[in-house]
């Protein structure tokens, strides 16, 4: 390992970023934290150290693989370039072809992983390239960032001068490994004594040694492979379910990472050490740790599993990805992850059953519901309606539905939802209150697009759908949840009575935002008659009401409140009904 300033340590080399690395991901606090560094350096007028590069040699002369350090390598190069555009004739020459490109190749003296390449050097050259991804989007805020503060220390005259021999100044570690997989496992060692590796991380590292150890680096590029394809899926399914448009509650979670989607992978992967309540640790440590130490001594054993396990991660991710795109085409993908939020439990389960493409199969040739009608089935019923988690049952059915006969998976699932909520189950919890049922919202929007098509319209499309929770829905109490009105009145004796009906799915409707703040302390029919309230909502089912109410008289009350309830409670029976393998239509039991 060797200190060199940061001039030395460019000079005669080319870095290039290999496809297995993450994307860029540096925030404006992270270049921010880089630039005090600097400015400390010109202050104090003394040099100083700003991190460990591990590299290993290619076979190109002067060619190294960049295994840790890119962000901190490439953030510096952006700054570099934005301060050579600022010099003179050949002052910008010769550190352009120290730092940025070398003329007489002509080569880039860093090279991003192919999907950032084009649009990195393009960037570097004065361009401005269409950025495509999170990563991309990213490298161009940090830069045109980076240039602005470079471009107000080019007003003041010199300080250009001594800021880019301060950079040249800033000193690194470096260290150059010949062999790639022994460079991955240095890297995990010392990351691991600062700050903590993701699981994710630290499973790869762990594979490449034991590649290295015990295989003579045979899976070294099939890791690096699979991982690269594995961080290029998270990036994509997170920014789609970040989106404004397209966001997935559980993707969205900041505490959501490849370790979450590891930790699924597990859940659905059948093993010796298998547990249906994992931590992360335990995947690393209790599983992938222990069954990579069993079979050391067995290597055909030991290839064999790492094999199997690397693929079937690495398709993990994919299919992860796939389920995760079909929200921005497909109405009903867009309703269960973005309106319902399917439960994180159900996961595994549904994402080896993309894998497998069935999701979009009937379940047989006498029932007309799919795979994906049976995972939202059971995340209405049990999970969202109920409240509980049959957490071994459906982990072991996510195990199995990597190989079962989709007879199985389908006849399992069925059997689980019938033990944990029946249809009298059902329909008495959707009678009583329903504010409180994470579903309601797609229960109400599902009846709502119902009455839709009976009146002839055509069925939600991705873009209605998208328009409509933009609006902020909120739901929506018809008899205000504080009553406007002395008892006994409408049909109620009591305010005791008033407050057992109010939460019941007959008093609920489904409003924007902005409009149920307007609702606030009114009569029904003050709601149901203003041209300025229901009867301007977009939500279907608040239209159906105002049409129900205005052909049975004008008026609501408790029996209305009733008679809704049973409605709503009747078309979500149907709507997500019990099943068997044995009935002959979905539903009849």
């Amino acid at each position: 390992m060797e200190r060199n300033t940061l001039e030395k340590f460019f000079t005669g080399k080319w870095f290039v970023v290999p496809s297995y690395q993450r994307d860029y991901a540096w925030e404006q606090e992270n270049i921010d934290d880089l630039l005090t560094d600097i400015e400390e350096t010109i202050e104090t007028k003394t040099s100083h150290y700003i991190g460990t590069f591990i590299l290993s040699r290619t076979q190109d002369e002067g060619g190294y693989h960049v295994v840790d350090g890119q962000q901190r390598l490439t953030t510096l190069t952006m700054l570099l370039n934005a301060v050579i555009e600022h010099l003179p004739g050949e002052p910008k020459i010769i550190n352009r072809y120290t730092f940025i490109r070398d003329g007489a190749k002509p080569r880039w003296r860093l090279e991003l992983a192919e999907y950032n390449r084009e649009f990195f050097t393009r960037m570097l050259n004065g361009e401005q390239p269409q950025a495509e991804s999170k990563s991309q989007r990213l490298l161009r805020k940090a830069y045109d960032y980076i240039r602005g503060y470079i471009a107000e220390k080019a007003k003041n005259g010199n300080a250009l001068d001594l800021y880019l021999n301060s950079v040249k100044q800033l000193e690194v570690m470096e260290f150059i490994e010949t062999d790639e997989g022994k460079a991955i496992r240095i890297f995990q060692t010392v990351n691991d004594r600062g700050r903590p590796l993701a699981v994710v991380e630290k499973a790869k590292s762990l594979l490449i040694y034991y590649s290295n150890r015990f295989s003579n680096g045979k899976h070294d590029a099939q890791i690096n492979e699979a991982f690269g394809d594995i961080y290029r899926d998270f990036s994509r399914l997170k920014e789609i379910g970040e989106g404004d448009d397209t966001k997935i509650a559980l993707v969205a979670q900041s505490a959501f990472s490849e370790d979450s989607v590891m930790r699924y992978h597990f859940l659905s992967y059948d093993s010796d050490y298998y547990d249906f309540k994992p931590t992360l640790n335990y995947v690393l440590d209790g599983f992938l740790k222990k069954t990579l130490r069993a079979k050391q001594g067995n290597p055909d054993r030991l290839s064999s599993f790492m094999t199997s396990y690397v693929t079937d991660l690495r398709a993990f991710f994919s299919n992860f990805l796939g389920v995760v795109r079909r929200v921005e085409t497909e109405p009903r993908y867009y309703k269960l992850l973005c309106v319902l939020g399917l439960s994180t439990h159900l996961y595994p389960l549904f994402v080896r059953l993309q894998g497998r493409g069935l999701l979009d199969t009937a379940v047989s040739k006498s029932h007309q519901l799919t795979f994906a009608d049976l995972i939202e089935i059971a995340d209405v019923r049990i999970y969202k309606t109920r409240g509980t988690d049959p957490a071994k049952d459906i982990s072991h059915l996510a195990v199995d539905a990597a190989t079962a006969s989709p007879t199985t998976i389908a006849s399992k699932l069925s059997d689980i939802v019938r033990r944990f909520m029946d249809d009298g189950k059902f329909e008495s919890d959707l009678s009583g209150d329903m504010y409180s049922n994470e579903a309601s919202l797609h229960i109400l929007l599902e009846m709502g697009e119902a009455w839709a098509l009976a009146q002839g319209n055509p069925g939600y499309s991705v873009k209605l759908l998208v328009e409509l929770m933009r609006s902020r829905p909120t739901i929506e109490h018809v008899f205000a949840q504080n009553p406007v009105f002395a008892f006994p009145s409408r049909g109620f004796d009591s305010q005791d009575q008033y407050r057992l009906e109010n939460n019941r799915p007959g008093n609920l409707s489904v409003l924007e935002k902005d409009l149920n703040s307007r609702c606030q302390d009114k009569t029904p029919e003050q709601k149901l008659q203003d041209a300025s309230l229901y009867k301007q909502s977009a939500f279907d089912v608040t239209r159906a009401l105002v049409a129900e109410v205005a052909t049975s008289g004008g008026s609501f009350d408790a029996k209305s409140v009733e008679s809704r309830t049973t409605r709503i409670a009747q078309f979500a029976k149907k709507r997500w009904p019990l099943w068997s393998m044995q009935s002959v239509t979905a539903g009849s039991e």
